[in-house]
């Protein structure tokens, strides 16, 4: 009789030790992803203020440049957090535009960046695409051909969006950069903003006949004024 209480005492203390294991691991695990989670935070702030240090050179530049930009960018559709960075750097480009700096952006040929190619030729600038531009990682700005702006992105992939920028003023290095520009630009498989609109609204055209100036507008995430354009220069 002693032996079985004996027995009965040593499973509830072992249940109770099991418990307390099973509780201290549901502490470790919950505190493990708080950790995680505060990392993550991190790492998000560190890149978004890196991120935010790239515009605010960039802009810095162009708030200097008397003469010219000439510049290879992402064109990517900027996220909710990045809108209000991407509006001063358009009112800047404005302001460029204004005061007589000539203005020539290159975006990788793609569908997706027609909105911000409007966006850029509303702001003043001249606006071109290009198909080599989605395999290289590489963009850069030359200004006045002084000084250039390296951007990188954080990790391989033309869709990433550039974290860190590097300036440097060296006439020598500018004038490579705007070299490649040039050839770039004035390339055969370069075409302006205006030209790739109308080419991939009568691709859409002719794979969805019928299709709406409305739904080729938000196709494009472009004013549907900019659709009525199109139709009439093909009407012409």
């Amino acid at each position: 009789m002693v032996l079985l209480e004996l027995g009965e005492l040593l499973l509830i203390v072992e249940l109770i030790l099991l418990l307390l294991t099973v509780y201290l691991v549901a502490i470790s695990l919950r505190e493990a992803r708080q950790r995680s989670k505060l990392v993550e935070q991190l790492v998000h702030a560190t890149r978004t203020f890196s991120r935010a240090e790239y515009f605010t050179t960039v802009m810095e530049a162009l708030g200097e440049a008397t003469s010219y930009v000439y510049a290879t960018v992402t064109g990517t559709t900027p996220r909710e957090e990045e809108r209000e960075t991407i509006e001063r750097l358009l009112e800047q480009f404005r302001r460029a535009a204004k005061s007589g700096v000539k203005l020539r952006l290159l975006l990788p040929k793609d569908p997706t960046r027609l909105h911000m190619g409007y966006r850029y030729k509303e702001a003043g600038a001249e606006v071109k695409y290009n198909p080599s531009l989605l395999v290289s990682e590489l963009r850069y700005m030359v200004v006045d051909g002084h000084t250039t702006i390296l951007g990188l992105p954080e990790r391989r992939g033309i869709e990433e969006p550039t974290r860190k920028g590097h300036r440097i003023y060296s006439e020598g290095l500018s004038l490579l950069f705007k070299e490649r520009f040039e050839k770039l630009w004035s390339s055969e498989s370069s075409i302006s903003y205006e030209d790739y609109l109308r080419q991939a609204v009568e691709e859409a055209m002719a794979s969805t006949p019928g299709v709406s100036e409305e739904h080729l507008a938000n196709l494009f995430n472009v004013p549907p004024r900019e659709i009525r354009e199109v139709m009439r220069r093909r009407e012409h």
